[in-house]
């Protein structure tokens, strides 16, 4: 089995970030073209060619047959559910910055240690990169501007991306999202 935590995602996870934060609204193959220009593009498409358009663009591609995550994913995936849910809270203004403050280092934290324990074959491996991308997206929006509806949206549609993925028996024995 493939760990995780290599440099090409820690690479492409650097190069992506910043790219989806440029634009957020980022629909196409034919946006994508128009930032060529940008810096970080040339050295994203060296890594991974066409491969990580999908993933850039936010599409997702489902495979026929959902993977088995190993427990560090699905403890992680656990976590990001919980933080997502205390961050729902938010939406009604019930938190405040400390609080908000604190789930974004649990997502961070949850993250990293599924980066550090994860390990998994290369085909599922890859396939979760665009989630985790998303779930770290959210995080640095939530430290820096508080209470967000759109990261707290993003999460929502990695918790709902995450079970058409990957077959979690915790998953499914837990709360329905």
């Amino acid at each position: 089995m493939k760990r995780i935590c290599t440099p090409g995602l820690l690479l492409g996870l650097a190069l992506a970030l910043p790219a989806m934060a440029q634009d957020a609204g980022h629909t196409g193959h034919d946006a994508h073209e128009a930032q060529d220009s940008h810096a970080g593009h040339d050295a994203h498409a060296a890594q991974d060619s066409h491969a990580g358009h999908d993933a850039h663009a936010g599409a997702i591609q489902y495979p026929a047959q959902r993977w088995s995550p190993d427990q560090p994913l699905s403890e992680g995936m656990q976590r990001v559910r919980a933080a997502t849910a205390a961050l729902s809270h938010g939406d009604h203004g019930h938190l405040d910055q400390a609080q908000v403050d604190n789930i974004a280092a649990e997502l961070q934290s949850a993250v990293d240690a599924m980066f550090a324990q994860c390990k998994l074959e290369p085909e599922p491996d890859a396939a979760l990169h665009p989630l985790l991308a998303r779930v770290l997206g959210a995080a640095t929006t939530l430290r820096e501007n508080g209470f967000d509806a759109d990261a707290l949206a993003t999460l929502e549609q990695v918790l709902a991306d995450y079970p058409r993925l990957f077959d979690d028996p915790a998953w499914s024995e837990s709360q329905s999202d």
